[in-house]
């Protein structure tokens, strides 16, 4: 064979085959998107959930539900309070 028609058998080779390779690689992108789209379907749901559970988390949480829970369950607050009549010494002598 001669040098040219060596050169434009490479040459038409390597477009054959790099239009393959780019067809393999679009078609494998084609459905890596819809993979992705579904994952990300997924994450959102999963954000509004753990949003939903904060607040019910927060709402459970707080001061003035655990008070009615334990008003509910029998727990009174103790209104007795004390004081010290005489403050005691920092330090006893010995």
């Amino acid at each position: 064979m001669k040098k040219p028609t060596f050169i434009i058998f490479i040459i038409l080779f390597l477009i054959v085959t790099l239009f393959l390779a780019r067809a393999v690689v679009s078609n494998s992108l084609s459905t890596t998107g819809l993979i992705l789209l579904k994952f990300e379907s997924q994450l959102n749901s999963y954000k509004i959930e753990n949003s939903m559970l904060k607040e019910k988390l927060l709402s459970l949480t707080s001061l003035s539900h655990i008070s009615s829970e334990s008003s509910q369950l029998g727990f009174v607050e103790n209104k007795n309070s004390f004081t010290l009549s005489k403050p005691l010494p920092l330090a006893i002598k010995q």
